[in-house]
């Protein structure tokens, strides 16, 4: 009888050690599905663009209206999961970005799409910061390195693999079954959270509804216009009364919430020196990134790549993560986060150092010797970064750090997409107006009858195909330089923030995290 006593309870200890690989498994699948989101999307964008005749504007709204929305929901995420649960909160994250991903395959209308992309959005908001409190309580502080490498690298299968499916879905089915492949990873995921995911009691935490309400207004009146000002102009009173209003609230946040006994927004985090130097590497990372939206659509129109191939490139760029995110979460363990931040930092300057020498060379060999380092680099930083800012607070403030960091990351896509694709479009725009201008030939050609014209749009080919044929290949010829010069200025962005990135990773970042904290 006691042998056997003594046998369950080896048995029920095997159990709860293998508890921790199946809540992993099941967080790396449900976020997969996000990771197949980032992905995919930019490889089908042109088809999409095709085959619903979306302005360029429109285009980004429709990668920039989920990422806003992760932006203003996922601090109230992490506030969410933990009054109400993790795995609770989880779970609705799955059914309102499930939900989200389906509108999205019936999308006809432009607005249509972009509402359903800001219905993903808050779902992914829900998801991200609650996944990563479920693994960090799962894993004893030895382990988390280990953990989230595998966490980054098993959901980079599904970063990798996504573009492939995209150009496929695109070329040889419906760009729709890029958003309907979510659904059955989700029901996936859901079975794999309730198996192992142990029920969670929330805790007795206040909501800082005016922080909330502040901050998501602040964001929001920053982000539109900037989006928007190619269409409304700098001078517009739109765009000038919507950033002095997003300026205004987000300094009144910054005033009065460190006034509020439980803030929305909790700036003590920004003592610690490591924590602000991993979470400013996020930052200056996933802004860069935005970049990696408009390679998809440039190998496409320019390099004349079709879907597939252009989706084959993207995920020979992302392989490397399957590796590099282990690999930094090992020597994050081993020797602390400093190496293997800047290591990546390091590797996403000459990447993007080495792409603007060959802006116009379209060989295979090329473009990989430029996106393979850059797939290497990102997850060096993101896995560090994550586990670095979290391993600076203490147990009790981890959910809030975590929706912190991740509200962190969002905004910094988000401003990233809206500044870069303003860049692009003023620079395109300004150049083949000026192009077109100055030829004789096509001094009376209009610009904007010609939107969307390298994605061959039904409206742009047909005011095209009404011109002799001679004018015709002087607009197109106008638009590549143009669309060159776009691309050229954003990729040149893109490697000032990751210089910045860099130096402040040498300058913030410590050797080694300070030991657990519990309390």
């Amino acid at each position: 009888m006691a042998h056997q006593k003594k046998t369950n309870g080896r048995d029920s200890t095997l159990k709860e050690k293998n508890r921790k690989w199946w809540i992993l498994a099941a967080m790396t699948s449900c976020v997969s599905m996000i990771f197949i989101d980032i992905s995919v999307l930019p490889v089908s964008l042109p088809t999409i663009q095709r085959s619903l005749d979306i302005s360029e504007l429109g285009l980004q709204w429709i990668v920039n209206a989920y990422t806003l929305a992760l932006t203003i929901f996922v601090l109230a995420g992490g506030r969410i999961g933990m009054r109400y649960g993790s795995r609770k909160v989880f779970c609705w994250g799955l059914l309102f970005f499930s939900v989200g991903s389906a509108l999205c395959g019936l999308s006809y209308f432009e607005w249509w799409f972009i509402g359903s992309r800001f219905i993903q959005g808050i779902g992914g908001a829900l998801l991200l910061p609650n996944a990563i409190m479920i693994i960090f309580s799962a894993f004893s502080r030895s382990q988390r390195g280990k953990a989230m490498g595998l966490y980054v690298s098993i959901g980079a299968v599904f970063l990798s693999v996504g573009p492939l499916i995209g150009g496929l879905f695109s070329q040889y089915l419906s760009w729709r079954f890029v958003f309907w492949i979510n659904l059955p990873i989700a029901v996936t995921g859901l079975c794999l959270t309730l198996f192992s995911v142990p029920k969670t009691k929330g805790e007795r935490v206040s909501f800082d509804f005016l922080g909330f309400f502040t901050s998501s207004i602040g964001i929001s009146c920053l982000i539109v216009p900037i989006m928007q000002v190619k269409r409304w102009g700098w001078t517009s009173p739109w765009t000038l009364g919507l950033l002095l209003v997003g300026a205004l609230l987000l300094t009144a946040l910054l005033l009065f919430d460190r006034k509020v006994d439980d803030p929305y927004i909790d700036f003590s985090f920004f003592r610690n020196k490591t924590f602000v130097g991993a979470v400013a590497g996020i930052f200056c990372t996933q802004f860069l990134l935005m970049v990696t939206v408009f390679w998809a659509i440039y190998f496409q129109n320019i390099f004349g790549y079709s879907p597939a191939q252009a989706g084959t490139l993207s995920l020979l760029s992302n392989a490397p993560v399957i590796i590099a995110a282990p690999l930094g979460g090992h020597i994050l363990d081993k020797k602390g986060p400093k190496i293997p931040i800047t290591i990546g930092f390091i590797l996403l300057s000459i990447s993007l150092f080495w792409f603007l020498q060959n802006v116009r060379n379209p060989s295979v060999g090329m473009i990989l010797s430029a996106i393979v380092p850059f797939g290497c680099g990102i997850p060096l930083i993101f896995s560090t970064s994550f586990t670095t800012a979290m391993s600076e607070v203490s147990q009790k403030k981890r959910g809030i750090a975590t929706g912190l960091v991740t509200a962190t990351r969002q905004f910094s896509g988000t401003l990233g997409l809206a500044i870069m694709g303003s860049l692009f479009l003023s620079v395109q725009n300004t150049t083949a107006a000026k192009s077109l201008a100055g030829n004789p030939a096509t001094a009376s050609a209009n610009p904007k009858q010609f939107q969307g014209l390298l994605s061959n749009t039904p409206e742009s080919i047909k005011a095209l195909e009404q011109l002799p044929e001679k004018v015709q290949f002087l607009i197109k010829q106008s638009f590549v330089d143009s669309y060159v010069q776009g691309f050229t200025a954003i990729n040149t962005l893109a490697l000032v923030f990751a210089l910045i990135g860099l130096s402040l990773a040498l300058w913030l970042i410590k050797k080694k995290t300070q030991p657990d904290i519990e309390m």
